[in-house]
């Protein structure tokens, strides 16, 4: 279990397609509003203009790789994002 400090700490979700992403924003904002938001994934993690799912709470990953599975749209990362010395540093997260 990962320690998530609301302020300095967050995940995302990085899918296999901008679409995909896309989509899955839309789901969200139509289902569960004001608890993912739709960002450019950062250059660090994946290069392109590629979009990411970002949420607060380690309870909302379960949430998103349940309904990604079940509308097929397939996630190739899930990150830890923390601020270190004013820098982020992204941690990758096992899914299981």
């Amino acid at each position: 279990m990962y320690k998530v400090s609301p302020a300095q700490t967050y995940f995302i979700a990085v899918y296999e397609s901008r679409n995909h992403a896309m989509q899955m924003y839309h789901y969200f904002k139509s289902t569960h509003p004001n608890k993912y938001l739709l960002i450019s994934t950062p250059c660090r993690i994946k290069s392109g203009c590629s979009y990411s799912i970002k949420f607060n709470e380690q309870d909302d990953l379960k949430l998103l790789l349940d309904e990604s599975a079940n509308l097929k749209k397939n996630i190739s990362g899930i990150y830890l994002v923390e601020k270190i010395n004013g820098r982020n540093s992204y941690k990758k997260v096992a899914i299981t």
